[in-house]
């Protein structure tokens, strides 16, 4: 065949087909056909699947499965038809059609022989189905959260930039409007940065009222970061100032959720913040961050963000930044020119930047922001499962290695009748390619069935989650990883050579004894399977002494039969600050009246519910307290509770008292600090009658006066926000003495079963208020749990596989040594008849046994120690060297090994002299 006109000259590099708009996936796999056809008939083969992937049986995930693998076999078979017939006869001659022949003959030879031994073939796909099963899972899950590019317009060019001041233990500080303004003018590889602030507000108008998160943004919000709207418009300039009217945006979840889906919610008025708003547009799917955002609104909804405090104060900071790079520029010099504004603001505004707290502003590609949680789990989990692979390869090839061993004498006989080394090697290509194949169809079904599971997981990590899919890439790795795994089993096993074929011919006895080459291959496959082992089992076991450490820990508080819910201050139904309050108190008493609840208060912040009230600690003065050289500002967390708050969570009073109903507006104002606060600022004093005032600018805009208080009590420190974070400093102020902005939650103590009571509670707050919004119900007993569920499901994911491993690993052991004992039969009968004890012979299998696992568990010693010290990041309470751990997966690994090895050492010890003898 002539090479087609505008096409490429082999091997320039220069494509012979224009892939423009064709996917990844569709490129990839019209590689399978000749060149000719995909220069004439490329971009129509392509149109064709595309239009076919959008039939509606193709849409389910089953469907989109069942799609990939019809469009790969036909390009495959069709593909290697077209091949075969396109080429050049007069080079080659018959040799093609031969060529077909001989592999169409090896496939009828490797279905047969597998057809007569079944067990070895289930047992060969169900293990490698495992092993390709966990990896493509988690390589789908990796290649969406970690690899795949951000789904904005060139979101590669987005930045997130943080400011934070470790020296006082804050993370992320916000930023204050004339901070941004400066970062903004000053840095010009910004493109264009847009503020983002998350409040909660209640929506009223459409059906239940609904409280939501809402991300209140300017006007280039939805430019800088590249998102369009899928129904209506977004956010854009015009929205920004005063005079403009309040309009939303709602995210596609939502929209879904509160709208199902309706084109028409468009264009809706609705109430939220006490202001009528409209719903312009439905934004595009995207990772939410920095939180979970339901709704997007303008400044002029939220009047606080355009008033002069917000607008002129340095230290009123409570916005987050998200910039885009301009054309040319890069992550490296941003963070030069952010460094040296930052360096000026600190010497121009001293005031605004105490010396101590070790204020720094970092500049963070967003990609890499949304993942950092994630990144070392996902990692970790991957390398797992490719471990668990390893050790599976590592076992099938065990297996492929003893049935060559078995075959020798038929494949000897091929060999002396003039088969060539050459053609038994195909055959057992041929045959591991059908094997890894089903083996590969079966991990596809398993990666399938286990996705839900890895959303579900990764959503504890990352809000990329949602982006996971099963796809052409999950198909293609699973793919790759049957065949390299075909080749691994293809030259493992030693073939016959043509001049050793008459020595294992007349050699007695229908079963070749396996030579000391093939001998030493089958122990360092089990060697190597048993040090992976101890890796992963070291890993789960580290994993599993962190949840054991934090069921130790005690939060502070009662779990049990304690409900939780919010039920947000009707801001939208106006009144006063005092009415607000009255209505709030009276639900409160509404709900302790009822029977069978003991106890029930009112609280800003829910423990386990994100710890402080505002989200970062606020600034204050401390009576007395002598500022450090160099130390922070002293800064504290703060809740607002009604009385009773105490006594209904169990938190135990160490000094002084409680809030009283007589702690009200006009009394003495009085607050109750946590053991950590007292510690931290009293010392080994009393803090009692010693006063602090809340000086951070926040504290004003929530209308907390910056007057002395009183301390009046000491409560024990509680975990708020999850057993594995650390205590937050923490002052209580009571109900009464503060506007009702943040007390918009409750919690009950109730007697018995708390799902019982709670449709009561709901009866009584709905009776008081009839438009109430409740929602986030849960008991504290499972919030509790959930703070730590990440922790769990790493170590019941990385446990699975490690299981897994150690299974493999044991079949593995047993595998070898019971060939062992079948291929020296003879010589456990010529002991046996020398006089050899059966306990002798039973126990120098063990030891053989024995000898194997404690290599491997040396060498997964030495592999183990890099591998926790990478973990330390996962650990709560437990040492990446954790000597229980490696001992503990020591002795499993041995008991393991004994067991494999028992029933091989039993047969051993109990072959019977003359029928070992009469056998050979």
């Amino acid at each position: 065949m002539s090479e087609p006109s505008g096409g490429r000259v082999e091997g320039t590099g220069t494509e012979e087909w224009d892939s423009a708009g064709i996917s990844v996936p569709l490129r990839i796999l019209l590689r399978a056909y000749p060149r000719a056809f995909r220069k004439q008939f490329g971009s129509e083969w392509a149109a064709h699947l595309a239009l076919q992937r959008s039939e509606p049986r193709y849409r389910t995930r089953l469907g989109a499965l069942r799609f990939w693998w019809e469009a790969v076999s036909d390009a495959v078979i069709t593909g290697s038809r077209l091949r075969m017939t396109n080429v050049d006869m007069g080079r080659h001659g018959g040799g093609v059609g031969m060529m077909l022949d001989t592999w169409v003959t090896d496939v009828r030879h490797a279905v047969r022989g597998l057809a007569r031994n079944p067990g070895y073939a289930l047992v060969f796909i169900v293990t490698l189905g495992l092993g390709i099963g966990a990896n493509t899972a988690m390589f789908s899950t990796v290649n969406a959260v970690l690899l795949r590019p951000l789904p904005h317009a060139d979101g590669e060019r987005l930045v997130y930039v943080r400011q934070s001041a470790e020296g006082g233990d804050l993370d992320n500080v916000l930023f204050s409007v004339p901070e941004i303004d400066d970062y903004r003018q000053g840095a010009p590889s910004f493109e264009a940065v847009a503020e983002f602030s998350a409040l909660n507000f209640t929506i009223y108008g459409h059906g239940t009222p609904r409280r939501v998160r809402a991300g209140i943004v300017t006007g280039n919000y939805f430019g800088v970061m590249g998102l369009s709207a899928l129904h209506g418009r977004t956010i854009g300039p015009e929205d920004d100032g005063a005079v403009a009217p309040s309009v939303i945006v709602l995210s596609h979840a939502y929209w879904r959720s509160a709208f199902g889906g309706d084109p028409r919610a468009i264009g809706q008025t609705v109430e939220i913040n006490g202001r009528s708003a409209t719903i312009v547009g439905v934004a595009e799917p995207a990772p939410p961050y920095p939180e979970q955002t339901e709704i997007w609104v303008n400044m002029a909804t939220s009047p606080h963000h355009l008033d002069a405090t917000m607008s002129h104060d340095r230290t009123h900071r409570m916005t987050e930044v998200f910039a885009r790079l301009a054309p040319g520029s890069t992550v490296e010099t941003a963070r030069a020119e952010i460094s040296a504004i930052m360096s000026r603001l600190h010497g121009d505004f001293p005031e605004a930047y105490d010396a101590g707290s070790g204020w720094n502003v970092a500049v963070t590609p967003l990609k890499t922001q949304l993942t950092t949680r994630a990144r070392s789990t996902l990692l970790l989990l991957l390398g797992t499962a490719l471990l668990v692979l390893v050790i599976a390869c590592a076992n099938l090839a065990n297996l492929t290695l003893t049935r060559v061993l078995r075959r020798e004498h038929e494949l000897t006989i091929r060999v002396s009748l003039g088969g060539s080394r050459r053609s038994l090697r195909r055959s057992l290509l041929v045959e591991s390619l059908i094997l890894a194949v089903a083996g590969a169809a079966l991990g596809l079904l398993v990666a399938f069935v286990s996705l839900d599971l890895l959303i579900r997981f990764a959503e504890g990590f990352t809000s990329r989650a949602s982006e996971i899919a099963f796809d052409g890439t999950a198909f293609g790795f699973a793919l790759v990883a049957a065949v390299a795994a075909s080749a691994f089993f293809t030259l493992v096993p030693p073939l016959p050579a043509g001049d050793g074929a008459h020595g294992i011919l007349t050699r007695s006895g229908a079963r070749a004894t396996a030579g000391s080459g093939a001998r030493r291959t089958q122990r360092t496959l089990v060697v190597a399977q048993i040090a992976t082992s101890f890796v992963l089992l070291v890993g789960a076991g580290l994993l599993l002494r962190t949840m054991m450490q934090l069921n130790r820990i005690e939060p502070g508080f009662d779990t049990e039969a304690i409900l939780a819910m919010n039920i947000p201050a009707d801001f939208g139904a106006g009144g006063t600050a005092a009415e607000l309050q009255s209505r709030q108190l009276g639900i409160l008493d509404g709900v302790a009246a009822l029977p069978r609840v003991e106890g029930a208060a009112l609280t800003s912040a829910v423990p386990m519910r994100g710890g402080a009230a505002v989200g970062s600690p606020m600034e204050m003065d401390v009576e007395d307290h002598e500022p450090v050289a160099g130390a922070p500002t002293p800064r504290a967390d703060f809740r607002v509770v009604s009385p009773d708050y105490f006594a209904t969570m169990g938190i135990e009073v160490l000094r002084g008292r409680e809030f009283v109903t007589t702690d009200v507006g006009d009394a003495q104002k009085v607050v109750v600090v946590n053991e950590s606060v007292a510690r931290r600022y009293f010392g080994d004093g009393d803090p009692i009658g010693r006063r602090i005032a809340w000086t951070d600018d926040n504290a004003r805009f929530l209308g907390i006066t910056p007057e002395w208080r009183t301390i009046v009590g000491v409560v024990a420190d509680t975990r708020d926000a999850g057993l594995d974070e650390p205590v937050l400093r923490t002052i209580y102020m009571p109900y009464r003495q503060v506007t009702p902005w943040f007390t918009g939650s409750l919690v009950v103590r109730v007697a018995g079963d708390p799902a019982v009571v709670l449709p009561a509670v709901r009866e009584a707050i709905v009776a008081r208020e009839p438009s109430q919004v409740i929602d986030q119900v849960a008991t504290l007993e499972r919030m509790t749990a959930e703070s730590v569920a990440p922790r769990r499901l790493n170590a019941l994911l990385l446990g699975g596989l490690a299981l897994l491993a150690l299974v493999i690993a044991a079949v593995g052991i047993g595998g070898v040594l019971a060939f062992s004992v079948g291929s020296r039969r003879r010589e456990f009968g010529v002991r046996s008849a020398l006089g050899a004890a059966r306990h002798q012979i039973w126990a120098g299998v063990l030891l053989e046994g024995a000898v194997l696992a404690g290599i491997g568990v040396g060498l997964g010693v030495l592999a183990s120690l890099g591998l926790s010290r990478l973990m330390s990041s996962l650990l709560f309470g437990v040492e990446a060297l954790d000597v229980p751990t490696f001992v503990g997966v020591g002795a499993l690994l041995a008991a393991v090994t004994i067991m494999a090895a028992w029933a091989p050492a039993w047969r051993a010890a109990h072959v019977a002299p003359v029928e070992a003898l009469s056998a050979e």
